[in-house]
């Protein structure tokens, strides 16, 4: 962050580490956290960029019990809140605030094997990161960091912020609601202070706004094809061969060129039937899904499109189709799609 001449305490950087209530080490510092060695602090000023870096001692998968697949509907994702001690500035009062129901933290696929994670703070625009959204199903409202909301003016002048910050696994309240909650799911924590200048404040905003920007141009887009397009589910059904799928989706959406594809199933029973309330067959469809690598206006994006033949009646089915195609498909580098 540019001090444009500000004054300000010096920090020394020193080797201290918090522990989390789950005993894993999360350490803060003014520049990207790479390998882990890094020293880290607790104390920062305004003018300064934060990030943080949770050590887990298992991967980011097996930490947060995070089972089912990423897609375009559901990402991986975290729950990410924060809280603070600060000092008001209109009544020098001291208050403290508590966690939030928060935001969520979208977690790469490449990340799950990992064993640490990081997360954005306050970062330089220039090289932000992590995708936040209010809800978890990452539809769009994208931002960089929740703690870039913050408007510095609010508190008093050279006090400082107490900040605890929580990132937890988290489920539904009830199948289906839409609700979550993270009670007595997996979560680590962590607290720095931030010494408020004023001064700080228009830059700090003009960083927020620069940083989500970013986050909201790029949203989710890959860094590489899902693994399943290197590893995908062979089958000698005569239906499901490439060059017929192809003319299915050529067929079916002509507007989008596909320039890969790959089958996924449990490889459990291949087509299952669909019936109606009275038992009669509705259609009869592909026990998985077809991923699918395409361009559509000049944009690479990676969908998958269910496949299904509808019913005709007397025990016969219509040909072979692409029934639904999903949304907010994620872009990719078309350069990546090898």
């Amino acid at each position: 962050m540019q001090r444009f001449s500000l004054i300000f305490l010096s920090v020394v950087l020193t080797a201290t580490t918090l522990q989390s209530q789950n005993n894993v080490t999360i350490k803060f510092s003014n520049t990207s956290l790479v390998t882990g060695n890094e020293a880290g602090r607790t104390s920062f000023t305004s003018n300064e960029f934060i990030y943080a870096r949770a050590e887990l001692g298992k991967t980011v998968k097996d930490f947060f019990k995070i089972e089912n697949p990423d897609d375009a509907t559901s990402p991986h994702s975290l729950n990410f809140t924060f809280k603070m001690e600060f000092t008001d500035v209109k009544d020098g009062k001291n208050y403290t605030s508590n966690f939030s129901s928060g935001s969520f933290i979208y977690v790469k696929p490449e990340d799950l094997a990992k064993t640490y994670i990081n997360v954005d703070i306050i970062p330089d625009p220039a090289v932000a990161t992590n995708v936040f959204c209010l809800g978890k199903s990452f539809k769009g409202g994208f931002f960089s960091s929740t703690v870039y909301n913050l408007d510095l003016k609010q508190y008093k002048n050279n006090s400082k912020l107490k900040i605890a910050i929580r990132l937890s696994g988290f489920k539904e309240t009830y199948p289906g609601s839409g609700y979550t909650k993270t009670d007595g799911m997996p979560q680590v924590t962590g607290e720095f202070e931030m010494t408020v200048n004023h001064a700080d404040n228009d830059t700090y905003k003009q960083n927020s706004l620069a940083a989500d920007k970013k986050i909201g141009a790029n949203g989710l887009n890959l860094s590489s094809l899902p693994p399943i397009f290197s590893n995908p589910f062979k089958t000698t059904d005569p239906k499901l061969t490439t060059a017929k799928l192809a003319a299915i989706l050529k067929r079916d959406y002509p507007h989008r060129k596909v320039l890969k594809m790959a089958l996924d199933s449990d490889g459990g029973q291949l087509w299952l039937i669909a019936k109606n309330d009275f038992g009669i067959p509705r259609y009869r469809y592909f026990n998985g899904v077809l991923h699918v690598a395409y361009v559509e206006d000049g944009v690479c994006k990676v969908g998958k499109v269910e496949l299904i033949e509808n019913y005709l009646g007397g025990g016969k089915y219509a040909a072979l189709a692409a029934d639904y195609w999903s949304q907010y498909d994620r872009q990719i580098n078309c350069g990546l799609v090898k």
